[in-house]
């Protein structure tokens, strides 16, 4: 498991490496945007492309780069022009919602290269935060009415995002993160999901690391964006909430229902359709062990491993039960109980 903070890999390379001839006209672009450059740093947060934050005298733009490896795990090979899909999910959303998600300000096919405008007013992610103190209900709160908004926006949206289309991406996602253990449970769960009706543009990973919550909510690294059940998106944050509340596991009693409220407009789950909220568990639990207990993408963790080791196990146990609801999940990340401590 990577529950704690990788072993330094090889260095990451530098602009001009990565960019080449194309680096002058990318560097003018900024210009425009920034006037007269003062810094150049490496965004902390994902894990495929190279993003830079551009600092200049007029304000910050990120200046993000897709090669032909992920950035930060350098055996995983991808494809370049693979940028172009998130270049047309920004447009679609930053269209529907231009407060939370960046604007692509210039865009170069032939590098594999775009650049965006900075919507983290900090300088920080989320997960940068939760590293450090718990979340408030305030935000989970935010966060969920803006993501009900944002589904809203989009669920007739029909612009083609994927170059390999719809399904094969979905199929691509289930088998990296919730297949990824190889539990029969979650082999089902995405049967399920690709079954379901109503299908429409979702995020597809809205992990603390993708997202701000520093005043407003903005949103980047669209990089997953496909057609889905949106409570995909719910789940797959709620699981990040789970795990980065190990610590603080008290919080969850307010944290969660704040979070589902604000999406339901007030109206749990369970009472929408007790299967919805049965198969949302299970993205939860699904993306719990993609983070906990894979090994291919790590995911740093504040916190004590143990901790980590032990809400994974109490994870397991609940798929191989069978049926159970968030509510069990969140009585899984708290404190250990005499029997399993």
């Amino acid at each position: 498991m990577s529950l704690s903070l990788p072993e330094p890999g090889p260095p990451l390379p530098s602009l001009s490496a990565l960019l080449g001839g194309a680096l002058p006209g990318l560097l003018a672009d900024c210009r425009r945007h920034v006037g007269q450059i003062a810094g150049i740093e490496r965004a902390v947060g994902g894990n495929v492309s190279h993003v830079f934050r551009v600092r200049g005298a007029c304000g910050n733009v990120i200046l993000k780069i897709r090669a032909d490896r992920f950035a930060r795990i350098p055996a995983l090979r991808t494809d370049p022009a693979m940028i172009a899909d998130e270049r047309r999910a920004l447009e679609v959303y930053a269209g529907v919602e231009p407060s939370v998600f960046p604007r692509v300000l210039a865009f170069r096919a032939a590098a594999h290269a775009m650049i965006l405008t900075d919507v983290f007013p900090d300088g920080r992610n989320y997960h940068q935060h939760l590293d450090q103190r718990p979340a408030t209900a305030e935000e989970m709160t935010r966060l969920g009415s803006t993501l009900r908004r944002i589904h809203q926006a989009t669920q007739d949206v029909r612009t083609e995002i994927r170059s390999q289309g719809d399904v094969w991406f979905r199929d691509h996602t289930f088998g990296f993160c919730l297949r990824a253990t190889g539990h029969d449970a979650l082999s089902r769960a995405c049967e399920e999901l690709a079954a379901l009706p109503g299908q429409q543009l979702i995020l597809g990973d809205l992990a603390p690391k993708n997202l701000s919550l520093a005043g407003g909510v903005a949103i980047c690294d669209l990089d997953n964006v496909h057609r889905g059940w949106p409570l995909y998106d719910i789940g797959y944050f709620l699981a990040h909430l789970l795990i980065h509340h190990l610590r603080w596991a008290g919080h969850l009693r307010t944290l969660v229902p704040a979070l589902l409220a604000a999406y339901f407009a007030a109206e749990p789950p369970q009472q929408r359709s007790p299967a919805d909220a049965v198969l949302m568990a299970k993205v939860v639990a699904g993306v719990v062990l993609y983070r906990l207990a894979t090994e291919t993408v790590p995911y740093p963790l504040a916190g004590p491993p143990a901790l980590a080791s032990r809400f994974r196990d109490r994870v397991l146990r609940l798929l191989d039960t069978g049926a159970f609801t968030v509510q069990d999940l969140i009585r899984a990340a708290k404190a250990p109980e005499r029997a399993d401590a």
